[in-house]
């Protein structure tokens, strides 16, 4: 199966990693260009038992890769994981900016159906906007088109 984990923090890299471990196709992306580098080049940002040796493993075999292109990614997943940050804002509440950002990314970007996971810690009824957002913008762009 085609994975793409939005968002190559402990979560998403974790999760990838062990996916792809799983035997899965994984794509981790990142808009952080200097952390996929580092990926690329088999600097771990984060300390995980086993888990450097696990990526390695699974970059060698080819069921790992890391980019920061929404477009060549998206359009081959066939599950897409959002975990991305969200931070506290000050009045305690969870700021859902980049969440929403990546939705809709997903959509612009998305060329068949796929499923959507939202990893990322959310307030209750954020799901729900996400898939408005994504189809939203996948409908807009295929309006007349038959995609």
């Amino acid at each position: 199966m085609e994975l793409l984990i939005i968002g190559a923090g402990y979560v998403g890299l974790v999760s990838g990693t062990c996916f792809s471990e799983m035997g899965h196709r994984v794509t981790c992306l990142d808009i952080n260009k200097e952390k996929i580098d580092n990926l690329q080049n088999g600097i771990i940002p984060i300390y995980e038992p086993g888990l450097e040796e696990m990526v390695k493993r699974n970059v060698k075999a080819g069921r790992l890769v890391f980019t920061t292109h929404y477009a060549e990614s998206v359009g081959k997943a066939q599950v897409c994981f959002i975990a991305v940050d969200t931070p506290t804002m000050l009045d305690g509440s969870a700021d859902t900016t980049q969440v929403e950002a990546v939705a809709a990314a997903i959509g612009h970007h998305m060329q068949h159906y796929c499923v959507v996971v939202t990893k990322s810690t959310v307030p209750v009824g954020t799901t729900n906007l996400l898939g408005e957002i994504i189809q939203k913008i996948f409908e807009a762009k295929t309006c007349g088109l038959g995609v």
